[in-house]
């Protein structure tokens, strides 16, 4: 049987170790260990802001910058917790939920490279060192899980995309799987140079052009959310039109050439050859935007030359990484993420042409390192993790051929992948339970105080914050979080009205850990009468609890009193409830 391009393909019926359901449960698995860990909290709270405004005020007031596919996912974060009388906050759950995609596309591409690779006459030790790499693979951990962003998913999309176009196979999910990338970041536009080559290559097929109608209705489907609300165009604006305009910079973090020039942070209007002595006058008139563009445009046309040129697999492939570097190498405004593109195509270069694993991991190399630049990793078991899998691959480098005789290892590997993934499923919905549980009610019939509408407030310093402390962080006391509460500061009051029916109210009270040097004292009022004094409280002993009875009352006042000094008084109630009878 032959490919497009004429390689014979190569099916094995008996694989010495060929586990690629083990690989899939460790690529699940890690997603989940880096997630528990303290990455880049800046871009998690776009995250957290555009689901709670998803949550409380849908579509049509929603001011994100970021493409529909990923924004429908927070939706349906929204709607989940919704339903759970939770309200959104930044939390592990929230964390856990908003990588979920991720360690989807993780698992997926495991499986879209063992596709490529039984077309590869390749042995069990070059299957398992690319595929291992891919699971181990740093780029991709540190980029998603760890630092809370959804690159791979677009990855994903363009690079089976890709592949579809190179190998000439199923062509009709193309143009459907392009518009998904594309609705997912504009930064899909990297490849632009390989694909409109490819193209004209395949223009001759109908399954190709049948894939446009269904690549139509699903970019209708996944903008109509917008439409009915009226919000398409600030979408379109935010998302696309003023993408570049958002971070006019030459290079924010991004290894590039403008970083090497000096010019990170740097306003990308700035005039290039000034920098230099002995500057023509016709060169003034390049800033670092006008050059950058002009340097890719040439770089990608070289590439689409090429591909034009010679139609087959493996200059598509190279050319396909290639073309992500350049777009990283020389446009301004790029950041310190954006060469995980090339790392996914190169992946796949990899498991189609073995000497392609080499540039595989030299891209993984480099844009873990420009990462790790800006990416302060603590908490969680990262560090532990991180140093025990180097050291387990570097093993498995040298000895896969002997593991593979391994009896448990060859059972690990003729156990079905269906078997791994309800196994990886298993693990996900456990951990989403371990997450969860904690903060549902522990019976029927009590309503979050936080989510009562009609409070009055008043606080020494900041604002009152639902579900965070006052500095906008997660409610942490005593080293344990929690989902639900209002973050404060003394001195300060929050007056709620009794639900109708409400018998008893119960709350925490306790000084953030974020704070180390707070001392207050809570009070609990009813009807104006104070009920329950905490005694002073300090900056790391573990929350008071109360519990009130509230018949015959209306009003509840829950009042922070700073005891002399405000500094650091960062107060919080956490999980005040009411228990209503049923």
């Amino acid at each position: 049987m032959k490919t497009g391009f004429g390689y014979a393909d190569i099916h094995f019926t008996h694989h010495a170790w060929r586990p690629l359901g083990l690989w899939v449960l460790t690529a699940v698995v890690l997603n989940i260990l880096f997630g528990t860990a303290n990455g880049y909290a800046g871009d998690m709270n776009y995250w957290f802001d555009w689901t709670n405004q998803l949550q409380t005020r849908g579509y049509s007031e929603l001011n994100a910058n970021y493409p529909p596919l990923y924004v429908h996912w927070l939706w349906l974060i929204a709607q989940f917790e919704t339903g759970l009388h939770l309200v959104v906050s930044q939390d592990p759950l929230l964390r856990f939920l908003t990588n979920t995609p991720v360690l989807a596309s993780h698992a997926m591409l495991l499986l879209l490279l063992d596709t490529l690779l039984q077309r590869a006459a390749v042995t069990d030790r070059q299957w398992n060192l690319t595929i291992g790499f891919a699971a181990l693979n740093p780029a991709i951990l540190l980029d998603g899980p760890l630092w809370g962003q959804v690159d791979l998913l677009f990855c994903l999309m363009t690079v089976t995309a890709l592949a579809l176009l190179i190998e000439a196979r199923r062509l009709a999910w193309v143009f459907p799987l392009l518009v998904l990338a594309v609705l997912t970041k504009f930064q899909t536009i990297c490849v632009a140079p390989l694909v409109l080559p490819l193209l004209w290559h395949r223009r001759r097929s109908k399954a190709l052009w049948l894939g446009l109608l269904p690549a139509l209705v699903l970019g209708v489907l996944l903008l109509l959310p917008y439409m009915l609300t009226g919000s398409l165009w600030n979408m379109i604006s935010l998302a696309y039109l003023k993408a570049s305009s958002m971070y006019p910079y030459a290079t924010l973090n991004g290894n590039n050439l403008w970083f090497m020039l000096g010019l990170n942070s740097r306003p990308d209007n700035i005039f290039i050859f000034d920098l230099f002595e002995h500057a023509a006058p016709w060169q003034k008139y390049f800033t670092a935007k006008i050059l950058g563009i002009f340097l890719c445009a040439v770089w990608g046309l070289g590439i689409a030359i090429s591909s034009f040129r010679h139609d087959d697999g493996e200059t598509h492939w190279r050319n396909g990484f290639l073309a992500a570097v350049g777009f990283f190498l020389f446009l301004p405004g790029m950041h310190e993420r954006y060469l995980l593109p090339a790392v996914v195509i190169a992946l796949c270069a990899a498991a189609r042409y073995p000497r392609f694993l080499l540039p595989a991991i030299c891209l993984a190399a480099l844009s873990s390192i420009n990462m790790l630049f800006v990416l302060h990793v603590n908490g969680g078991v990262v560090g532990i993790a991180n140093s025990a899998l180097t050291i387990l691959f570097a093993i498995f480098a040298i000895t896969s051929a002997r593991l593979g005789r391994l009896p448990w290892l060859r059972w690990a590997g003729s156990i079905g992948l269906r078997w791994w993934g309800a196994l990886a499923i298993g693990i996900w919905a456990i951990m989403l339970c371990i997450y969860l549980l904690p903060m549902l009610p522990d019976s029927k019939g009590w309503i979050d105080a936080t989510s009562l509408k009609g409070r009055t407030t008043s606080q020494g310093w900041g604002e009152l914050q639902i579900g965070n402390s006052v500095d906008g962080r997660v409610l942490k006391v005593n080293k344990l979080r929690y989902a639900s509460g209002f973050g404060t500061h003394a001195t300060s009051s929050i007056t709620l009205s009794i639900p109708v029916g409400a018998d008893s109210f119960s709350v925490l009270a306790g000084i953030d850990d974020e704070s180390t040097a707070g001392e207050v004292e809570f009070l609990v009022m009813l009807d104006g009468d104070t009920v329950w004094r905490s005694g002073p409280v300090r900056s790391g002993e573990a929350p008071r609890k109360v519990v009130l009875d509230l018949h015959g009352h209306k009003k509840l006042d829950l009042i922070v009193d700073s005891l002399g000094d405000m500094q650091g008084d960062h107060a919080d109630w956490l999980s005040p409830r009411f228990h209503v009878k049923r």
